[in-house]
């Protein structure tokens, strides 16, 4: 054993043992167990203790470290263990290499020194046990990645990330997608795992829910300020049994830093090179940290300009006004801090302020601008929320949690037509979101199994969600009502996890290295829609040290959205030529649309298995391959999304009335509570109806997703060309759809305005003295157009960013760096789509983005 207390290329390759024999030894060093019981102090000491314990070199800079406070460290564990904790609880980075474990300080953010309660241990997405391991995949996204690869806003973060589909809430979709939630509302950003709808994604701020975001039910993650994260951490399968509705696809949960001392500054400056999207962002963070508690607070700043059809080439089917990409104003404040009121009692709280406007518009010819025949669209969003905790460690592995949150979040839309040059309606949209929640939550061991201690979290707690919706259309002579209701979702809950620890290294089974059972139930009682029950189970299986294999299975469910249930019914009468058919003289079609408050709950169930694999020959490594199923029932849908072929087509059957009774079309007529709309051209007349289409919202599609997950990492550090960091994460989906009952499955993904088959993100991150280079390639699967009758194909894209930084090693200017970014650097387009309408792009914005290249510059200043 050896410890060095400076960090030097040459000691890093000064192992005292021949190449040959390194691995073997290595090895050794790293399996041997220890008994440690290690109190909170400096960092130096126990990094000294935990060495001289295990036989393994630790090396580190001890000006780097200064005067940071290590945790208590207390079990039968490696050295390699006993440094994970450290990684985990303390601002350090650990890494390997030639056989010896190399400790780096991150950048800025200061950890405090936990007490030995179960409050202060980290809890990881995907379960409630402090320092438990979950059963299914999880994406982390540090925040050192974040920025190596150029990427500044979490918007950019998730558009990027292979799992995650572009549609839904997102700035850049246009028109043309049949699905209704693919559109963009007010430029927020909603997660959308596997393509299931932004609305069942669970996007968490430290493990708390937020207010949903205008009528769509999405979260919006770019209202969260990029200077204060952490890291984000995905995982990509259900998760309802332990956090609830809408997390069927998965759960995003970005995690703050906890602490900070210093102040950061930044300015980043960016345009696209095809004209547009020109720039600005400045962000600022600081905090403090005293003995007994610390905070941050980070305050972001931002504006960039459109993009117009007539800036780009695959823009040219639309007039040059429409807008591509929308005008967008934001800022945005987050702030965390935490004090430890007494020994065994710590508060926490957690805030976060957002607030953006935005502007885009469409012409509706490719001869007229917008302010000519069009629609001009302002939104304006606010929102917030605040989240305090109280804690309380009442014995040696117990405590008891109490978290309260409220938050609010406010859409203003307008809409205007114009035609000839005059304005002749303005279609207005208020959407008041709010949340309000308790839980208590009690964590600790109850029994100690062979592999360790048998840990349980269990709890409960209520869930207030409420809306408050205005529609209207406001002309110069009248005012319309649309969709206008004011309601709340109340819901109450119960749940319970454990962790078993069947089997642990300190046992020595052969073939058996670690061996976890766990295991969730929740039940949730609502007001409205009844109860509902979801379990989960897991299985994590290590063989030996370096493999491990999980496998889960669970069910999760979503409850219907505000929108599904109250959305204003409504008649309309149209021509059946309007549905491509042919009738006699006169006939006319009643169309009923809108929401239906006999929905059920949404209901999946989930099974997924993988391996891992972290070789000890090569350290730095991790290899990630999973499966995962899913099968959606009881999906909320409007039957018919398109129109034509509908009224012959017998698949629709079930909701189609032909040659109504005079009565059956009354009492049709009597469910349209907000107005018939007449589109037919002439007087209405009951005895005309030929047909009744009840196309409301309703529990009838059924999706069956599946695919393949592939991650890879590796750290290499050098002696001579500095540290490479590699990257790689593919994705594979195949997912179909049965609409209604007897209806042959439809297939999903790989088609236009749905996920791709395959999607793909790779990179390196090189680190050498000063100056840090990434380079990252993003591959998009091609797509199948089946819209038009004969299936044409949409070529796939690659794009591939580059990011430089420079940090010069200056006296003079300490704390400074400069980045400049390329994005798309070989300004890939997407290919064209087929349109039959003058104002739907001739490319799917769901999957491609409109920007081409896109060249940003970053200054930042630390002191």
């Amino acid at each position: 054993m050896s410890i060095t207390r400076k960090l030097l290329p040459t000691l890093l390759a000064s192992v005292s043992v021949n190449t040959a024999a390194f691995p073997i030894i290595a090895s050794a060093q790293q399996d041997i167990v220890a008994d440690f019981d290690i109190p909170s102090q400096s960092m130096e000491t126990t990094l000294r203790t935990i060495a001289q314990a295990s036989g393994l070199e630790v090396l580190y800079d001890a000006q780097e470290i200064g005067d940071l406070v290590a945790p208590a460290i207390k079990g039968r564990m490696t050295g390699p263990q006993a440094l994970a904790v450290l990684e985990q609880t303390s601002p350090l980075q650990i890494e390997y290499a030639q056989g010896s474990a190399v400790v780096h300080k991150r950048a800025h953010a200061v950890a405090a020194a936990p007490s030995d309660g179960q409050s202060e241990a980290i809890i990881v997405t995907g379960t409630r046990i402090a320092g438990a391991e979950p059963s299914a995949s999880l994406i982390t996204l540090s925040k050192e990645a974040m920025r190596d690869a150029g990427q500044y806003q979490l918007g950019d973060v998730v558009r990027s990330v292979p799992q995650n589909f572009n549609g839904g809430q997102n700035p850049g979709v246009l028109a043309g997608s049949p699905t209704a939630a693919d559109l963009n509302v007010n430029s927020a950003t909603g997660v959308n795992l596997r393509g299931l709808g932004a609305d069942a994604t669970l996007t968490l701020l430290n493990g708390k829910r937020l207010a949903y975001d205008s009528g769509i039910e999405s979260i919006d993650i770019s209202a969260i300020p990029m200077a204060a994260v952490e890291r984000v951490e995905i995982l990509t399968e259900g998760a309802s049994a332990i956090y609830g509705s809408d997390a069927v696809a998965g759960v995003v949960n970005v995690i703050l830093q906890r602490d900070f001392e210093g102040l950061d500054l930044s300015a980043r400056l960016g345009a696209a090179t095809d004209g547009g999207d020109v720039e600005q962002q400045y962000s600022a963070v600081t905090g403090g940290r005293w003995n007994n508690g610390g905070f941050l607070i980070a305050a972001e700043t931002g504006r960039n300009t459109s993009i117009k059809a007539g800036e780009r080439s695959y823009g040219s089917n639309l007039n040059h006004s429409t807008t591509l990409l929308p005008e967008q104003k934001h800022h945005a404040i987050a702030l965390t801090g935490h004090q430890q009121v007494s020994k065994d009692l710590t508060f926490d709280l957690d805030a976060l302020y957002n607030h953006r406007t935005s502007f885009f518009a469409t012409a509706l010819t490719p001869t007229a601008d917008y302010r000519q025949l069009g629609f001009p669209t302002s939104s304006r969003l606010s929102s917030f929320v605040i989240t305090p905790r109280l804690a309380w460690d009442f014995a040696k592995s117990w405590s008891v949690s109490l978290t309260g949150t409220y938050g609010e979040d406010k859409s203003s839309v307008a809409t205007g037509y114009n035609a000839g040059g005059v304005r002749v309606s303005t279609s207005e949209a208020r959407y008041a979101n709010s949340i309000l929640l308790g839980e208590l939550n009690l964590a600790g061991s109850l029994f100690k199994l062979p592999g360790g201690e048998a840990k349980i979290a269990a709890g409960g707690g209520f869930r207030h969600n409420g809306l408050n919706s205005r529609l209207r259309t406001v002309t110069p002579t009248a005012i319309l009502p649309g969709t206008t209701f004011d309601e709340t979702r109340k819901s109450t809950y119960v749940f319970a996890e454990a962790n078993l620890p069947i089997v642990s290294p300190d046992n020595d089974v052969p073939g058996i290295h670690r061996l976890t059972l766990t295991g969730a139930l929740r039940h949730e009682r609502y007001r409205a829609i009844g109860n509902v029950t979801t379990p989960k189970l897991g299985l994590v299986y290590a063989p030996v040290g370096d493999v491990t294999f999980r496998a889960s299975w669970g069910k999760s469910f979503k409850a219907p959205t505000f929108r599904q249930l109250y959305l204003i019914q409504r008649g309309q009468i149209d021509l059946p030529s309007f549905y491509g058919a042919t009738g006699s003289a006169g006939d006319t079609v009643l169309q009923l649309t809108g929401g239906n408050l006999d929905l059920n709950p949404e209901k999946a169930e989930t099974w997924s298995t993988g391996v891992t694999v972290k070789p000890h020959f090569i350290p730095g490594l991790k290899v990630e391959l999973s499966y995962f199923h899913t099968d959606y029932k009881d999906r909320v849908v409007t039957p018919i999304a398109s129109r034509v072929g509908a009224l012959s087509n017998p698949l629709y059957s079930s909701i189609i009335t032909s040659d109504p009774t005079i009565a059956q079309v009354e009492s049709a007529l009597a469910l349209a509570t907000g107005g018939l709309l007449n589109n037919s051209g002439r007087p209405f007349d009951p005895a005309s109806v030929a047909y009744i289409i009840d196309n409301r919202s309703r529990n009838v599609a059924r999706q069956e997703i599946q695919g393949v997950d592939l991650a890879l990492e590796y750290h290499l550090k050098t002696r001579d060309i500095g540290d490479l960091q590699f990257s790689a994460s593919m994705s594979y989906l195949k997912s179909r759809q049965q609409l209604l009952p007897g209806q042959a499955p439809e297939q999903l993904a790989g088609t236009v305005f749905r996920p791709p088959s395959w999607r793909a993100r790779a990179g390196v991150a090189w680190q050498i003295s000063e100056l840090m280079f990434a380079g990252y390639v993003n591959y998009t699967d091609s797509l199948e157009d089946r819209r038009f009758g004969a299936i044409a194909t949409v070529a796939s894209m690659t794009t591939v960013d580059t990011n430089i930084r420079y940090e010069p090693h200056s006296t003079a200017l300490p704390g400074i760096s400069f980045a400049l970014s390329v994005l798309n650097i070989f300004n890939a387009k997407p290919d064209r789509i087929r349109t039959s309408s003058a104002f739907v792009p001739a490319f799917d914005s769901t999957n491609y983005s409109a920007i081409g290249r896109y060249v940003g510059f970053t200054v930042e200043k630390s002191w």
